[in-house]
């Protein structure tokens, strides 16, 4: 971390890039929780076809 005149900690800096995403484009937040629900369901859907055979 440094101890300059910014002194942001990591929790503020993701806040405000969270802050910033959810204003400037709720698209690609949308986009994201999409595509990590596809990811997880299609590991989900490995895991299965992987047990059955």
């Amino acid at each position: 971390m440094s101890e300059g005149g910014e002194g942001t900690t990591f929790m503020q800096w993701r806040e405000r890039a969270q802050t910033e995403v959810r204003e400037d484009r709720p698209q690609l937040r949308a986009v994201m929780i999409t595509a990590a629900v596809v990811v997880v369901a299609g590991i989900v859907v490995g895991a299965l076809i992987l047990l059955m055979s």
